[in-house]
């Protein structure tokens, strides 16, 4: 079996480079962080079929707002954003 090091070289366009460096400097995270983040993000939901998601949340949830709704969206993405 192969070992591997831990470590991938990626090439990026600078413009995503620079907006990256901004969201780390302004989240107090590393490029790299945010990046492990997103591979993490993608591992997840890889087998996520976010229709049947959406259908089920509607179905069970039909008395809730729109807003209220966004809102409770908006605070898990957060929490998932500020969890380390």
């Amino acid at each position: 079996m192969r070992n591997y090091a831990g470590r991938i070289l990626i090439r990026v366009p600078s413009e995503l480079h620079k907006d990256l460096a901004r969201e780390a400097f302004e989240s107090g995270r590393s490029i790299n962080q945010l990046c492990l983040e997103a591979i993490l993000a993608r591992k997840a939901l890889r087998r996520y079929d976010p229709w049947k998601a959406i259908e089920e949340i509607w179905r069970q949830n039909r008395r809730v707002k729109p807003k209220r709704a966004q809102l409770d969206i908006l605070r898990a993405i957060s929490e998932v954003r500020h969890a380390r």
